[in-house]
């Protein structure tokens, strides 16, 4: 091993976009009895799905997450019973998949003992490859200026790097709903991201947080003696 060496952590960073968007859809319907229970709980499953179906989501962007059925134990007189279906949206366009959740208002309208909550989840992030090269680059070249700079001090320079070893990256998150960011309170999403003037049809439909992404890398150079 190396006798004289100088070990540094050189830094840089890059953006992810979100590029696919995941809301959960649970369809929640309380009855007497069980078996009104299990039709009326298919009934509404499938009209939520149609719904969606109807206004702009695909079935390759609809996934079925499951059925639950159960008594509200957490009541005295555990009266009735309670049917939950979720279905997920993934797709890339997420105002799409708003004005089809605007949609499924009706459903809350029919009775009161079904309710529909919408959460929406950290989104699917991806980066350019380009800018990923860049910042590993850029880490590299970091690590290298404090190595001189350091090596200097010493009167010293810096040879050839004899280790490089990539730490953990660290990543900020994006403040879109389901990652928050540092500090952030968590919040369920809205399915409505309408215009506050109601008389206004055109939607002003923003781009998605980025979020950052910080990469390391713990590099030791062999020092050598200015001659």
């Amino acid at each position: 091993m190396q006798d004289n060496y100088i070990e540094v952590i050189g830094e840089a960073q890059y953006s992810e976009e979100p590029d696919t968007w995941i809301i959960d859809v649970t369809l929640n319907i309380q009855t007497a009895n069980k078996d009104a229970l299990i039709a009326e709980s298919r009934e509404y499953k499938n009209k939520l799905v149609n719904i969606l179906l109807s206004n702009g989501i695909t079935e390759d962007e609809l996934f079925y997450a499951g059925t639950d059925l159960y008594a509200p134990w957490w009541k005295k007189n555990r009266v009735g019973l309670n049917a939950s279906h979720k279905v997920t949206i993934r797709t890339k366009d997420r105002y799409k998949a708003y004005n089809a959740l605007e949609k499924i208002e009706e459903l809350n309208k029919i009775s009161k003992r079904i309710v529909v909550q919408i959460d929406e989840r950290k989104p699917f992030f991806k980066a350019n490859d380009a800018e990923i090269l860049n910042a590993r680059k850029a880490a590299c070249k970091n690590a290298l200026i404090k190595a001189k700079d350091l090596a200097d001090a010493f009167n010293m320079d810096v040879g050839s790097p004899i280790e490089i070893e990539e730490i953990d990256k660290g990543v900020r998150a994006s403040g879109n709903y389901g990652d928050n960011d540092w500090g952030g309170v968590y919040a369920v999403a809205c399915a409505s991201q309408r215009s506050i003037n109601d008389e206004v049809d055109n939607e002003v439909q923003l781009k998605g947080n980025e979020r950052v992404v910080y990469l390391r890398y713990r590099i030791k150079f062999a020092m050598i003696v200015k001659g």
